[in-house]
C-alpha cells in the first residue's frame, strides 16, 4: 500500500516513492522499457514522475511523455516534474542556465516533448551564478500565472541561495520556490540533514530527493567491491559522471572500509528479513523531511522490491537506526549541547 505525503507546505499529495528516468530513458531504443516501468510504477501506487530537459538531451522527456500517455489515466491523477538548466546543445549562447529566455522557451520545449499542456513542478537544475535571482523568480512566476506550471523549486542549491531567493520573492511579491531536489542517501546527507534544516523547520520546504540508493551501491549488488555483469554500473560504464562517483567510493584507500559498511548493512537487512535495497530506501523515507524519494529501475521486479519499503520503514526501531549510524559513522554535526555533549536538533 503506497503512502502519500504533502509536497512541503503545499496541498499537492505525492507518493513517498516516485519514479525518475535519469539514465534508463536516454536511448531511443528504450521506449518500450520506459513504458513498462512507468506502467509498473503506476500500478504500485506511484503518482509522481520526474524527468529533466537534460536527460538524454530531451530524450528522457520524450519517452516519459509517451509512457504517461499510454497509461491512459486522467491528467489530474498524476504529478509530473521536470528540470531546466542544461538545454539541448544548439550552439546558442542562451540555451544554458536560468536566463529568462531559456526558462520560458525551455519549458515550452519540455511541454512539447512531454505532450502535456502543463507540468506540476519545474526545478532549477542547478544555481545560475550569472543570472539575477529576481529574473529567475519573475520568469517562474509568469509561467505559473500563464498556467504552464504549478510550482517551482530548486535542485542542488545551497541553503543560502534558497533563503536569498525566498527573500527576493517576498520583497518583489513573486511566487516563492516550494521544494528542493537534493541528493540524499546513507552516504550523502550533510546538506539535507544539516544545511536545509532551518528551511524545513521555518518554511516546511518540500523535498524530492534523488539517488536514495546511491546509484545502486546500497542495493547489495556491489558488496564485494566489484561490478557484476548486467548491473547499472556495468551498463553505464562509459558515463563519465558515474565513473567519477564509482572511483570516489571504491578508490583503493576507501574500498575496504566501504565493503565493511555494505556487508554490515546486509547483515541488518537479513535480520529484518528485507532486502538491502529496502533497508536503504526505508532509512531515507523514515526521515520526516523527505516528501518523496525518486528511484529508477532496470526491471519491474527491482521497482516492486524497492516500493515494499513503504511497508517496512516504520519497523526501523531506534535500536536498528543506532546500529546503522554506528556503521555509517557519518552523521552530520548539528551543534553541541555542552552540558550533556550530545547533538542538538537532530533531523531524525
Amino acid at each position: 500500500m503506497m503512502e502519500y505525503r504533502l509536497l512541503g507546505n503545499t496541498g499537492l499529495k505525492v507518493s513517498v516513492i516516485s519514479f525518475g528516468n535519469w539514465l534508463n530513458s536516454d536511448r531511443p531504443d528504450w521506449q518500450q522499457r520506459t513504458n513498462l516501468h512507468v506502467k509498473k510504477a503506476w500500478d504500485l501506487g506511484i503518482n509522481y514522475f520526474d524527468t529533466a530537459e537534460g536527460y538524454g538531451q530531451g530524450e528522457g522527456e520524450r519517452q516519459m511523455g509517451i509512457a504517461l500517455k499510454e497509461l491512459n489515466v486522467p491528467r489530474e491523477d498524476y504529478v509530473v516534474s521536470t528540470k531546466i538548466f542544461w538545454g539541448k546543445p544548439t550552439g546558442s549562447l542562451n540555451n544554458l542556465g536560468l536566463n529568462r529566455k531559456h526558462i520560458k522557451q525551455g519549458i515550452k520545449a519540455s511541454l512539447e516533448r512531454l505532450q502535456l499542456t502543463y507540468v506540476d513542478v519545474v526545478f532549477c537544475h542547478r544555481f545560475d551564478h550569472e543570472t539575477p535571482l529576481e529574473e529567475v523568480a519573475r520568469a517562474f512566476t509568469e509561467l505559473i500565472q500563464e498556467g504552464l506550471i504549478h510550482y517551482w523549486g530548486t535542485s542542488e542549491w545551497s541553503a543560502a541561495n534558497i533563503f536569498e531567493a525566498r527573500e527576493i520573492c517576498e520583497a518583489k511579491n513573486l511566487i516563492k520556490p516550494v521544494v528542493e531536489q537534493p541528493q540524499y542517501n546513507m552516504f550523502v546527507r550533510e546538506s539535507f540533514e544539516k544545511d536545509y534544516g532551518r528551511l524545513f523547520d521555518i518554511y516546511k520546504l518540500g523535498s524530492t530527493v534523488w539517488s536514495p540508493l546511491c546509484g545502486g551501491i546500497l542495493t547489495g549488488k556491489y558488496n564485494q567491491g566489484g561490478i557484476p555483469s548486467g548491473t547499472r554500473w556495468d551498463t553505464f560504464n562509459e558515463n563519465p559522471y558515474l565513473k567519477r562517483v564509482w572511483d570516489s567510493y571504491f578508490a583503493d584507500d576507501k574500498k575496504e572500509k566501504l565493503v565493511k559498511i555494505l556487508t554490515g548493512l546486509a547483515d541488518i537487512a537479513k535480520e529484518l528479513n528485507i532486502s538491502q535495497a529496502q533497508l536503504a530506501m526505508s532509512w531515507v523515507i523514515a526521515n520526516k523531511d523527505v516528501s518523496t524519494a525518486i528511484t529508477g529501475c532496470s526491471s519491474p521486479e527491482q521497482l516492486e522490491d524497492v516500493v515494499k519499503s513503504v511497508q517496512v520503514y516504520k519497523s526501523l526501531t531506534p535500536e536498528i537506526l543506532a546500529r546503522i549510524e554506528a556503521l555509517l559513522s557519518n552523521r552530520p554535526d548539528h551543534g553541541l549541547n555542552f552540558k550533556t555533549w550530545v547533538p542538538l536538533n537532530p533531523r531524525r
